[in-house]
């Protein structure tokens, strides 16, 4: 146990504080420093995802009020790289931090598969640098400053600095305090105003993942948020497709070409991050893709993280005005109901509107949120009782059409089809009733009714064929008087009992959940992970192959953790760098690629990945 330990500064890294004891110690040799901060030698020099950090905390003073999770979340740059992973995987990551093996560390957390390079040197600003010197009377690394890009200083509107204190060391035990001698606080490049309004609110973005304590969300709940967002913002149909080529090209137009290089961020319209992150997530994406998209979209850094349900409401949200000019609720919104079907041909979702005081009933076609848009319809599909009464007085008292229509607020023709309509069944109904005095009918209703009566279990159609002929007399003559005395359709259920699939869907998620480590590896070495070697692993190939769509917890989760070819050739080459690490081994493109498996044919494919991830201290 150590005496003394530095006090940390606000935004200070744990890399930086350490490197500050190593100073006050007095100890010539790192390993020295090493030995009484984590009782070893082993401990490498990360700067951004440290391992170790249980070790450390038990070698603290007694009475100090540093802890693991104070050192993590607020030292560390492990808010800002889990914040958008599912919690299984942050909490992994947390766990391989406090301990002291960290070869998984950066392969979890996405850094070495991410196509955004992190920075060879710390950054400092200069402005911050002299506060510090004034305030402290010395520096030290913040951490807001070693995001990776070239980014400014949002406090002093500077452009930050590259120090001469790389990242992976030669030394990789080495823990280096900045000093005026590395950093060059003569240096103050202003930024223009053009690059001032977009890169100033990104960095305020992350540095709000970075200070503040966000739940994690597993990839469906960011496939539903964004899919939303992106209909509400007229870049995605009612029923989710997205158009890409416009929001590719609003997204290009929206942010310039300079800020996208400073983050170090890829666009391409084939195999573009943004066709990704708009669609089903299946993985995680870099925290910049996710801050960039909700600028675009103009939403804050919280919402991302609130709620679970994302309705879409195509025609606004309840409730909706009665639009029949003869309602006393004309106008009034009335209606709480929409039921809403998708048009074959344009693909628009259609809604159907009732107004529950007259039952008058029309459409609207086409996403339309705009209160202006709810007092127009698109079809009349029923004018209800009260028009309809209304249209029988104005008809009597022998009004021309035109006035009929121009009262009920219609086209003459649909006075006059009404009219003509409601001829016809009164027409219909006294050919009925002639026909009735000679008693045919009610003899046939009679014999339907007693072959009801027998036979109460049977269906309609059971019925029929016992009696043809009695039901197609009445088929042809009395047709809603028989539809209104037949059997109600019956529903078969088809109830499994034998199963109870909610009790099945928590045991396996439970099996999976707990065999994770087993399922990815075997005798330490990485195994692809997919549907066959979950099912494998646990004993149940067949129910995850033929049932797992009953168990959607597993399902999520499975879906969730199987890798594609690609994702395991990425796994094993970081498996393979980290080992080669450890043994303090040469780091060769070649040595990597056979060492991990990987087939010559997908050298082009893996050889940039290799030389960005061997920049890294793993």
């Amino acid at each position: 146990m150590i005496i003394q330990f530095p006090t940390p500064y606000p935004d200070e890294l744990l890399y930086s504080i350490i490197a500050r004891y190593h100073i006050r110690s007095g100890n010539v040799f790192w390993k020295h420093t090493l030995e009484d901060l984590f009782g070893k030698r082993t401990i490498s020099a990360s700067v951004f995802l440290p391992s170790g950090i249980a070790s450390l905390v038990q070698h603290l003073p007694k009475n100090t009020t540093l802890n693991e999770q104070m050192l993590i979340e607020k030292h560390t740059m492990y808010p800002f790289y889990t914040v958008f992973l599912p919690t299984e995987k942050a909490q992994s990551i947390y766990e391989s931090m406090t301990s002291d093996d960290g070869k998984k560390i950066y392969m979890q957390s996405g850094i070495m598969a991410s196509s955004i390079p992190q920075n060879r040197y710390l950054k400092y600003c200069s402005a911050c640098a002299e506060e510090d010197i004034a305030t402290y009377r010395e520096l030290y690394w913040h951490r807001l400053h070693q995001l990776p890009g070239n980014l400014i200083c949002a406090k002093h509107e500077l452009w930050l600095e590259d120090s001469d204190v790389l990242i992976t060391h030669s030394n990789k035990h080495a823990f280096i305090l900045p000093t005026t001698s590395n950093c060059d606080l003569k240096r103050k490049r202003k930024i223009t105003e053009n690059n001032l309004i977009h890169l100033k609110d990104i960095v305020l973005r992350a540095e709000h993942l970075l200070n503040r304590k966000y739940q994690n969300q597993c990839f469906s709940h960011f496939t539903k948020f964004y899919r939303y967002h992106l209909m509400e913002k007229g870049y995605a149909s009612y029923r989710g497709q997205v158009y890409q080529k416009k929001l590719y090209d609003d997204f290009h137009t929206y942010f310039s070409q300079q800020v996208l290089e400073n983050l170090h961020v890829k666009i391409r319209q084939s195999d573009s991050w943004i066709a990704n992150i708009s669609r089903k997530h299946r993985k995680s994406f870099h925290p910049y893709y996710h801050i960039l998209m909700l600028t675009f979209l103009g939403l804050d850094t919280n919402s991302i993280f609130k709620g679970n349900s994302f309705e879409s409401y195509p025609f606004g949200k309840p409730k909706w005005p009665c639009l029949n000019v003869v309602c006393p609720k004309y106008h009034k919104k009335v209606i709480d109901e929409v039921t809403v079907r998708i048009c074959e041909k344009t693909k628009k979702p259609i809604g159907r509107f009732t107004c529950p005081v007259c039952g008058f009933s029309y459409t609207r076609k086409g996403q339309d949120p705009e209160k202006t848009g709810q007092y127009r319809y698109t079809r009349i599909m029923d004018f209800g009782p009260i028009w309809n009464k209304v249209l029988k007085t104005l008809l009597e008292e022998k009004l021309s059409y035109r006035e009929i229509a121009r009262r009920l607020n219609v086209d003459p023709g649909t006075v006059i089809k009404y009219k003509s309509e409601k001829e016809g069944i009164e027409k219909s109904t006294k050919e009925v009733l002639k026909q009735d005095e000679s008693g045919t009918i009610e003899r046939y209703r009679q014999v339907w009714m007693q072959l009801q009566g027998e036979n109460p279990r049977l269906s309609k159609t059971q019925l029929r064929n016992i009696n043809p002929a009695t039901y197609a007399y009445l088929y042809r003559n009395d047709n809603e008087w028989l539809q209104n005395n037949s059997p109600n359709l019956k529903k078969r259920r088809n109830d499994n009992k034998r199963v109870d699939w909610q009790k099945r869907d928590q045991e396996i998620l439970a099996s999976v959940q707990k065999s994770m480590d087993e399922i990815r590896y075997y005798n330490d070495k990485p195994k692809r992970v997919t549907v066959k070697r979950i099912g494998d692993v646990i004993g149940e190939r067949a129910l995850l192959e033929q049932h797992l769509d009953k168990m959607p917890k597993t399902k999520a989760l499975v879906d969730d953790v199987c890798e594609s070819e690609k994702d395991f050739r990425v796994r094993r080459i970081g498996y393979v760098i980290g080992l080669m690490n450890n043994d303090e081994d040469e780091i060769k493109v070649w040595k990597v690629l056979r060492n991990a498996g990987i087939n010559k044919k997908f050298y082009e494919e893996v050889s940039e990945y290799i030389r960005q991830i061997t920049n890294f201290s793993i």
